[in-house]
């Protein structure tokens, strides 16, 4: 397998996803998170594979493991009504003295890191204009 293409997903993947999906609790209830260096994760975002659409409520269900001090895993699989498709996510948030590094498995196997930040009220402000702009 060269760099650039994506890692097989064999069927017993799916089928565990599936399983683990309607046996875990919705992932919303397991947020907010207070991490170690005493910062929140407020929730976990999931995207549609097929449709770029966003998965939210009890349609994103997963656990949430905080595996060492410092960092807390999610592993959590979205369920899209609009395509019939699950999209898996896993991802984690390491806690650093004075930052916090939010790290997702990408879709090339490799583990992605960036920092979370929380945004200014001016990206706030900008953020909602849009959402009401482009409905």
């Amino acid at each position: 397998m060269s760099g650039n293409e994506a890692p097989a997903i064999r069927d017993d993947n799916i089928a565990e996803w599936l399983s683990t999906y309607k046996r875990d609790a919705p992932l919303y209830s397991q947020f907010p998170v207070t991490l170690k260096n005493g910062k929140s994760v407020p929730g976990v975002h999931v995207v549609c594979n097929a449709c770029r659409g966003r998965i939210s409520g009890d349609r994103v269900r997963g656990r949430v493991i905080q595996s060492l001090p410092h960092v807390v895993m999610v592993s959590a699989s979205g369920y899209c009504e609009q395509c019939d498709r699950m999209t898996h996510i896993d991802c984690r948030f390491r806690a650093n003295a004075d930052e916090t590094v939010v790290e997702w498995l990408a879709s090339n196997g490799c583990w992605q890191a960036k920092e979370m930040r929380q945004p200014t009220l001016g990206e706030k402000i900008t953020k909602h204009v849009r959402r009401l702009l482009f409905r």
